[in-house]
């Protein structure tokens, strides 16, 4: 409904509507000839915007990956389909947005109160991704088209989908917008917030892969040539040696040295039980930053965490890009309470595999720190990164391992810089 009123018409509706209630009373009052008045000016807004039969595709150049809280800026291109010149056109992009049932508002904001309009709005703006601006539009010429340049700053995470965007012609008056909506389905994924963060020195040791030497070769490691030997059942055709086989006529085989090489977990908490969506947003920022100061490492990283199952994934040189990790910590989202139990059994089954461990936990209750005691009596070097929203005490840090890092969900930049 606002879309459909230019700024003045806004304040001309205002006008209108204080008129019709102080104006009730015609003979005590002269301001329902105002109300009269400005009633005609609407009339004849709205009829002659039924003249403005614009008609135009759009064609936007969307990057693939856009980052919450920084500027996502992009080209819009508009082509006028009519024969007829146009001024003062607005363009106004729209973004998918579904309204929410009163369950999903209050897993969102933790209340088991009231949900008041105002969060309500909120929601349905966070939900959509954010606020989109107008964009002036001053000429396009019959047949042409014309190109915008977009600016919009993403919220939250995830995917974002553009449903299409409306075109507004105002009247001769200056108070009614004729709307024509043009629709593109394109879509852009919102990458988390990252920040900077010193490589983690952790004193992990090389560990056998059974992935063999298709992995060890995977990452970089070149697997190293032992001996030549008779073929016997069940080995590889990829490591017969051919030119001892037209030699003797018999086949031999390359023997090679099982590989060892570093590999790292990145175990994330997403038990976000009753814990506020900032911090578990805070959790999975550090997560993308921890990933990010991997990159130039030639470790393998694997990501582990638990959704409708616990998940791992596997980046690193040869293998995967850590962008591909980025992609799914734009989507990754909160669990159940008994998620953790799952995500330890989880990391325990792996661990014999990993040089070191880097933890992003989201509490530190006795759960938690049972699992940090086994690792340390494994012998395994890792980190725990603790989510605070500022509340923690002293006394409920007693047993904190030694590279234990307290990331205020409130001043991350800062807690990460320190690191």
């Amino acid at each position: 409904m606002t879309v459909h009123f230019t700024s003045i018409g806004h304040i001309a509706l205002v006008l209108l509507l204080m008129s019709a209630v102080f104006g009730v009373d015609t003979k005590a009052s002269s301001t329902s000839q105002l109300f009269v008045f400005l009633l005609m000016i609407f009339i004849a807004a709205l009829f002659s915007s039924f003249f403005n039969r614009f008609k135009a595709s759009i064609k936007r150049n969307l990057p693939q990956y856009a980052t919450v809280g920084e500027p996502l800026i992009y080209s819009v291109s508009l082509i006028n389909q009519t024969k007829k010149n146009y001024h003062d056109l607005v363009y106004i992009e729209q973004l998918k947005e579904s309204l929410p049932s009163y369950s999903e508002l209050q897993a969102f904001y933790k209340a088991k109160r009231f949900i008041s309009f105002r969060q309500w709005r909120r929601y349905i703006v966070y939900q959509r991704g954010g606020y989109m601006n107008e964009y002036p539009l001053s000429f396009i010429a019959a047949k042409q088209s014309a190109n915008l340049k977009v600016s919009f700053t993403p919220i939250r995470r995830g995917k974002l989908v553009f449903t299409g965007a409306y075109l507004a012609k105002p009247d001769l008056l200056g108070l009614f917008r004729r709307l024509y909506f043009a629709q593109q389905y394109q879509s852009c994924l919102v990458l988390p917030k990252r920040y900077a963060i010193a490589p983690l020195q952790l004193t992990g040791k090389r560990q056998y892969q059974s992935g063999g030497v298709t992995l060890a070769n995977s990452v970089g490691n070149s697997s190293e040539f032992m001996a030549l030997r008779d073929y016997r059942q069940g080995d590889a055709m990829n490591q017969i040696h051919w030119k001892s086989f037209a030699r003797h006529g018999k086949l031999i085989v390359k023997e090679y040295q099982d590989e060892y090489f570093v590999r790292r977990a990145l175990v994330l908490d997403t038990d976000a039980d009753n814990l506020a969506v900032e911090r578990f947003e805070a959790a999975v920022s550090v997560a993308a930053s921890l990933v990010m100061s991997e990159r130039d490492n030639e470790a393998l990283l694997d990501l582990m965490f638990v959704g409708n199952e616990a998940y791992r994934f596997t980046s690193g040189r040869g293998l995967d890009q850590m962008q591909h990790l980025q992609e799914i910590l734009a989507s990754v989202q909160a669990s159940d309470v008994e998620s953790f139990t799952r995500l330890a059994q989880a990391v325990n089954a792996h661990s014999q595999q990993c040089s070191s461990l880097v933890c992003v936990l989201l509490h530190w209750d006795k759960q938690r720190q049972d699992f940090c005691k086994a690792l340390a009596a494994q012998g395994i070097a890792f980190a725990v990164f603790l989510i605070h929203d500022g509340s923690l005490i002293e006394a409920e840090l007693i047993n904190k391992p030694e590279n234990c890092y307290l990331i205020n969900s409130h001043q991350i930049a800062k807690d990460l810089a320190a690191v």
